[in-house]
């Protein structure tokens, strides 16, 4: 019997102990989640922080598709691109920013889409392919930009009433890769312009062409 109540009495130590360890345990668990829900909200918090201090945070989608046909012009001026033999691809570009009649959207993406420079280099000869063809590795910039402003447009929806963050994404990559390549950004004054172009969405039409080289050239 003595045995017996010894044994018992290990038992209940043991259990204790153990009882002990998995409490401690678990508390550790639940300390290692509260410090990652913090790590998490923390980075969250930095993350829109960031966003909101953008300078384009508040600028319409115009604006925005603008900025980065500004970014266009500089990297063709960079290289000695004669601007009059872009005026074509530049001013269908900058159809964005005054367009207002029918599907006018729709209509840009449709125009602007067949001037991709990956839509007309795998296409049958033309001018616009000649222009690419002949511009040589500019067109690793060229293609970026104007696919990031096309990308731009087409997430436009109806159904978004705020400033939509993810654009953002497209301008940061756009600047980035210009300061690669050693391309300096747009004017200052421009961008004030644009800056001041402020919608939670698309945006009221404006003369963006105003800011293009090719007015200046007139």
């Amino acid at each position: 019997m003595e045995q017996i109540r010894q044994l018992l009495e290990r038992g209940f130590w043991g259990g204790i102990v153990f009882a002990a360890a998995l409490a401690g345990f678990t508390v550790f668990l639940y300390l290692v989640y509260r410090l990652i829900k913090v790590f998490q909200s923390s980075k969250i918090r930095q993350e829109e922080q960031r966003i909101r201090s953008h300078r384009f945070y508040k600028v319409s989608g115009r604006g925005r598709v603008a900025y980065l046909i500004l970014c266009l012009e500089e990297t063709l001026r960079f290289y000695g691109q004669d601007i009059s033999a872009w005026e074509c691809v530049l001013r269908k570009l900058w159809s964005i920013t005054d367009s207002t009649e029918g599907d006018w959207i729709g209509n840009w993406l449709d125009t602007v889409g067949e001037l991709l420079p990956s839509t007309v280099l795998t296409g049958k000869t033309g001018k616009i392919q000649n222009l690419y063809t002949r511009s040589g590795t500019i067109m690793i910039l060229v293609n970026a930009l104007m696919e990031n402003a096309y990308a731009i447009v087409c997430e436009w929806s109806p159904e978004k009433v705020v400033y939509d963050p993810d654009a953002l994404h497209y301008i940061d990559s756009a600047e980035e890769i210009m300061e690669k390549f050693g391309v300096p950004l747009p004017a200052k004054e421009a961008i004030q312009f644009l800056v001041s172009q402020r919608d939670s969405s698309v945006g009221k039409p404006f003369d963006g062409l105003c800011l293009s080289y090719l007015s200046k050239e007139i």
